[in-house]
């Protein structure tokens, strides 16, 4: 998708039709859906020590680009890269409609949890109204070795920096918003308007939630007013199969 719109960018490998999901638990998709805002983090709270950094391969180049020089003066790379993840706030979302049961443990983090599916145009159509910030890109991210050699691209502190992630990570198969704030001096989480019921496509219930959480779901996506189908997990049926199993078994 070709995409420069004011302050919107967009990586050419993504289709403005992609379908993407969301894993969160039982608060987030509630402050998601109560406040009718998308929630991102600072990338300064990410665990990934590897997040937002250089790889070896281009920081000799990164460092004595004129550019850069003029931007940092002789700061040291990591003070920089800390600079870049201080005024930088993002939210991941993972390509296709797929199940992935690691990133319900991981993301969902418990048996109880949701997934919200969108497009990658209903983003857009989101990202054109947000105001105060200095720029919207969304990544299609590249997973690589960061002591070996990148693809083809041209890296900078950000977006770009935050498009890749090491190959250990590649099953999350991701999309990121990637969001600038040039004039921010303090590492903050922040929520940016979407019109709720266009933006969520279908909420799709964690495999091992059980019958009262998926009520549950529906009765709060019912309470805010949200139209868009409340489904099982395509997991579902396996497990409630191997649960089966299992107590007879017993």
């Amino acid at each position: 998708m070709r995409l420069k719109k004011n302050h919107i960018s967009c990586d050419v490998t993504l289709k403005e039709d992609l379908l993407l999901m969301r894993y969160m638990d039982l608060p987030k998709f509630i402050d998601m859906i109560r406040t009718g805002k998308l929630y991102l983090t600072s990338a300064v709270d990410f665990n990934d020590q590897l997040e937002g950094t250089l790889p070896e391969s281009i920081r000799d180049s990164f460092l004595n680009d004129p550019e850069v020089v003029a931007a940092y003066g002789n700061l040291p790379i990591q003070e920089r890269e800390y600079l870049n993840k201080i005024r930088t706030n993002i939210s991941c979302w993972t390509k296709g409609t797929a199940d992935n049961m690691a990133l319900w443990k991981i993301y969902g983090g418990s048996k109880q949890s949701v997934a919200v599916m969108t497009t990658l145009n209903k983003i857009v159509q989101s990202a054109i109204s947000w105001k105060n910030i200095s720029s919207v890109a969304l990544k299609d991210v590249i997973y690589i070795d960061h002591s070996g050699i990148l693809p083809d691209g041209v890296y900078s502190l950000s977006p770009e920096t935050f498009g890749l992630k090491h190959e250990a990570y590649s099953f999350e198969n991701e999309v990121r918003i990637v969001i600038t704030r040039d004039n921010n001096k303090t590492p903050s989480p922040m929520r940016l308007p979407i019109a709720i019921n266009s933006f969520i496509e279908k909420i799709i219930v964690a495999p091992e939630a059980g019958a009262w959480f998926f009520d549950m779901v529906k009765d709060l996506s019912e309470k805010y007013g949200i139209t868009a189908p409340v489904e099982n997990s395509k997991l579902t049926r396996l497990v409630n199969h191997r649960d089966k199993i299992n107590r007879k078994g017993v």
